[in-house]
């Protein structure tokens, strides 16, 4: 049996943030690109790798590997703050999930707390303003699973991997799967059924919004066979295989699928800056099987 592995401990500074702005007009292009001073990101944290050859003999061999990383990301020095995290949908115009902020890691969300609805009125229950949460849209540990399986002709191979310590804001669910989507004639979940929630509430960003975003996806398997071939075939090789890919994930979040981050048409981004973490009107990830010969002369 043999075991082999790695650790790495890494410490990222990004300065001189690169930020899409206005020109001032009349301009040839309505935006530039600028380096904003004493703006600093830091992204620190430890890779870990583990082998180990589980089974190994002439007929048989197993093997698999481990592999998770833990990264720290803080934005460290920003002059202004910025609001990112664009939020799409009827009601929602000009809307936004996040804050970009020194002391605040990049993608931070800055919502009201929602806390239910008023069992009288059936309206929302939240914080009057938006504040942070204490929830960002990276992930904190991701991790990887996988592992080989060889049986004589027969070759069997899996990988596994995972994200985990993020969050996803539904975009879907706030724009359309509300009490308030009823009063235009537009289908629901069936959770909004029994929520308790008026007709005529206001669909506000809120944590009412946010899901835990930790996934396991089993990513692809592949399993072979070597066909055996004599001496005087035209081939000298012929290897069947199928191979499946994302054929499930095991997760809480309610979204088609929880690794997305979907930007809005037009690109009408608030200060221009990126999408991350918001899920609205994706489409999840197929899952595909391909079936393969490989024959060599």
């Amino acid at each position: 049996m043999i075991v082999n592995g790695s650790l790495d401990v890494y410490r990222k500074e990004t300065s001189d943030l690169l930020f899409n702005v206005l020109a001032a007009q009349p301009s040839v292009q309505p935006f530039l690109f600028l380096n904003l001073p004493d703006s600093k990101v830091v992204n620190q944290g430890l890779e870990v790798s583990l082998g180990y050859d589980l089974i190994s003999s002439d007929d048989l061999t197993w093997n698999a590997t481990l592999n998770a990383a833990y990264n720290d990301n803080m934005v460290e020095s920003l002059q202004v703050e910025f609001d990112p995290g664009t939020i799409r949908g009827q009601g929602l115009s000009l809307a936004f999930a996040q804050k970009l902020k020194a002391g605040e890691p990049l993608f931070s969300y800055f919502l009201r707390e929602f806390e239910g609805f008023d069992p009288a009125t059936g309206q929302p229950v939240q914080t009057d303003v938006q504040d942070f949460v204490g929830k960002s849209a990276l992930p904190n540990l991701t991790g990887g699973l996988s592992t080989s399986l060889s049986y004589k002709r027969w070759t069997a191979s899996a990988y596994f991997s995972g994200q985990f310590g993020h969050y996803i804001y539904n975009n879907t669910a706030n724009a359309f799967f509300t009490a308030g989507a009823f009063r235009g004639g537009r289908n629901v979940t069936s959770d909004v059924l029994t929520a308790g929630e008026s007709f005529d509430a206001a669909a506000d960003v809120s944590t009412r919004f946010l899901e835990s975003g930790d996934f396991v996806r089993f990513q692809n398997a592949t399993v072979s066979y070597n066909w055996p071939l004599s001496g005087d075939e035209f081939f000298s090789s012929l290897v069947f295989s199928v191979t499946g890919q994302n054929l499930f994930v095991i997760t809480d979040y309610s979204g088609l699928d929880p690794e997305v981050s979907s930007s809005p048409s037009g690109g009408d981004l608030l200060n221009g800056l990126p999408v991350f973490g918001i899920d609205y009107a994706s489409y999840p990830r197929p899952r595909t099987f391909t079936f393969g010969l490989n024959a060599k002369f």
